[in-house]
């Protein structure tokens, strides 16, 4: 599939997408709104519950209900329908570009149970021979539940990986957005070393780069033009008076600029007088870009005024180059609140500080850092993002100093045990209209109430640090997605999250049924002379080996894992030494040497991460036996806990 599969597309157009996966080739598919109404089925008379030309679908039965039922819940997991008829179904929800939910049915085959009174019920509802429909249904397919949950995995992982590669800077708004909070993140420290108009044009250029490519960003002194990029020839320098910016899609000869760039010019306003305008030429901003933008352009002025002599604006505590360093280390959203919030109470001297950041939906706020605050309290404390100060000040956007709370009419309740003193600092932390937690601080070290000189300090100490709050959200939100792809694309088996995921359902069923699961681990001896080609080779062979219950994931670059369901130490090693060609049967085409380590859940770890170890283990002495063998984990695990589900 060389288009995108994704659900801004007409129904049509999107069932056929699916229905051209091999994976899904078997089925019947349909897609289905979200109050289960059809909106494209690829058969007509497909044996799918919803479709009304179906012989098997009895519209008052309680599966229709239930695919109602299912289609109101907000879990994203493919899941089973149980018909009465016994067919076999599977649903996938998926959501279209308004956020509304739509559902794709995979099926159209049966169990292999029939259930006459069902279908002497659908005969008789409909005026029919009960035996001819018998017949037709015994035509059907049979599928199992684990290819049903397979196929709808397949249909997820083909949706993730098509509509959520991997940020690329230079053709999608998410990357501009990026290369724009970089942008902004450097620019104090980039221009602090600028000591005159043609060395902070050079910083600009460098800190613009990354987002609309070389030689398309200039800084002009007002009347100023720049020869040196071709889509700004004839274009004034400096805007209309009263016009926050001017953007325009004509090239330097007079036609329009091809795809989505335009040329943007924003307007560099100092106290009194235009200090110049900055151009950018490029990918087409959104709405969200051109906040950045702004923002971007109000320090280029600020240090603009700096090197003409200006002391009419203070200057701001940004973040210069070892700060940005040290925050940009941080990779975990609590480390990096806590380093905010100490900063904080560095500048702005209080006994008590909290920062709190909005989830995923916006409904709530979370507590990640405390200053001064019981800790068990602390721990895991969230409320509700329209409630209380806090949520106060999210809603309104604009930062609350209170001298005394008693007195203070915008605020409705006085009752504040934990803190001393009646004075409070509350700012929201926002990047142009994303708005991403709230910031408080409480109890001045000195007793005195906070002043407006304190307000300006936090503002701006949070102002660039809540950039990095939303970078690090970003790249969060970007590994999120990748990680949920089921898939590995070089491969085309399971990532080391999917296969992970596998491995709980089918540890649960294990011990559920008593029966025993063997996790199988493949590594070239030699993995730093193995190039992509033998890579693919291995994945191929290893498809070729196992049988269709089976799961193969990618862990790694280089090792590959099997789980064999209802499988025993000796049918495993039976398994693995077929790759090496030491069984009658084998046929081996791989050129270069794979070792094989292998651990039974639960007897060598109840949990992912202890049996995995135990394979590697295994492995590990595979290799040390000189490679292109198999080895089987000798300990037992202290097993203190099984997986059930």
């Amino acid at each position: 599939m060389s288009a995108p599969l994704t659900i801004a597309e007409p129904p049509e157009n999107l069932l056929k997408r699916f229905a051209e996966a091999p994976e899904l080739e078997p089925f019947h598919l349909a897609l289905y709104d979200r109050q289960f109404l059809l909106l494209a089925i690829s058969a007509p008379q497909a044996a799918l519950c919803g479709n009304p030309a179906s012989p098997f679908c009895n519209p008052a039965c309680h599966a229709r209900r239930a695919a109602k039922l299912a289609a109101q819940e907000t879990e994203d997991e493919p899941r089973l329908l149980h018909c009465p008829g016994n067919l076999q179904q599977c649903l996938v929800p998926f959501r279209n570009v308004s956020g509304q939910r739509i559902y794709l049915l995979i099926g159209g085959g049966r169990g292999p149970q029939v259930d006459l009174p069902y279908l002497e019920e659908l005969a008789c509802l409909n005026q029919k021979d009960a035996f001819p429909l018998l017949k037709q249904w015994f035509q059907l397919q049979q599928f199992k539940a684990s290819e049903l949950l397979a196929a709808g995995r397949t249909a997820q992982s083909l949706r993730l990986s098509k509509t959520a590669p991997p940020p690329d800077i230079g053709n999608d708004s998410t990357g501009l957005s990026e290369a724009l909070i970089d942008a902004l993140l450097q620019a104090d420290s980039t221009m602090a070393s600028a000591t005159d108009l043609p060395s902070l044009r050079e910083a600009i250029d460098s800190l613009l780069e990354p987002a609309f490519g070389p030689r398309s960003s200039s800084l002009l002194a007002p009347g100023e033009s720049d020869p040196d990029l071709h889509c700004l020839d004839g274009w004034p320098a400096s805007l209309p008076s009263g016009a926050d910016f001017l953007s325009s899609e004509v090239a330097d000869n007079g036609t329009p600029l091809t795809g989505d760039e335009q040329l943007t010019c924003l307007p560099l306003q100092g106290d009194h007088e235009l200090l110049g305008s900055l151009l950018c030429c490029g990918p087409s901003p959104s709405a969200r870009d051109m906040q950045l933008l702004k923002l971007l352009a109000e320090r280029v002025s600020h240090r603009l005024q700096q090197l003409k002599g200006s002391q009419s604006a203070p200057e701001a505590p940004g973040l210069h180059s070892k700060e940005l360093i040290r925050l940009l280390a941080l990779k975990k959203p609590q480390e990096l609140c806590r380093c905010i919030l100490e900063d904080a109470v560095t500048l702005v001297p209080a006994s008590k500080a909290s920062l709190m950041l909005l989830n995923s939906n916006g409904s709530k706020l979370h507590l990640l850092a405390s200053i001064g605050m019981n800790q068990a309290m602390a721990a895991d404390l969230c409320v509700p993002a329209d409630r209380g100060i806090a949520g106060q000040v999210l809603q309104s956007g604009l930062p609350l100093l209170v001298e005394d709370l008693e007195k203070d009419p915008r605020i409705s309740s006085t009752s504040r045990p934990r803190f001393e003193s009646k004075s409070l600092l509350c700012l929201p932390l926002t990047t142009g209209d994303q708005y991403h937690g709230v910031i408080s601080l409480a109890d001045r070290q000195d007793g005195q109430p906070f002043t407006q000189q304190d307000l300006e300090q936090l503002t701006s100490l949070v102002g660039p640090r809540a950039l990095l709050i939303e970078r690090l959200r970003n790249r969060r939100q970007i590994n999120k997605l990748l990680d949920q792809a089921a898939l590995d694309p070089a491969t085309g088996v399971y990532s080391a999250n999917m296969f992970q995921r596998r491995f709980i359902e089918e540890a649960s069923r294990s011990t559920r049924l008593g029966q025993s699961l063997a996790l199988l681990l493949f590594k070239a001896d030699q993995p730093d002379k193995t190039d992509q080609q033998q890579t693919l080779e291995l994945a191929t062979r290893l498809k070729d080996l196992v049988r269709k219950m089976d799961v193969i994931g990618r862990l790694d670059q280089d090792l590959f894992a099997v789980m064999l369901p209802d499988t025993a130490s000796e049918v495993a090693l039976t398994i693995a030494n077929r790759l090496h060609g030491q069984n009658d049967d084998a046929q081996t085409d791989l050129n270069f040497g794979v070792s094989c380590g292998i651990a039974l859940y639960p007897n060598n770890g109840a949990s992912f991460d202890t049996l995995l170890q135990s394979a590697k283990d295994a492995l590990t002495r595979a290799h040390h036996l000189g490679g292109k063998q198999t080895a089987t984990c000798e300990t037992s695990a202290h097993n203190s806990k099984i997986v059930f589900l």
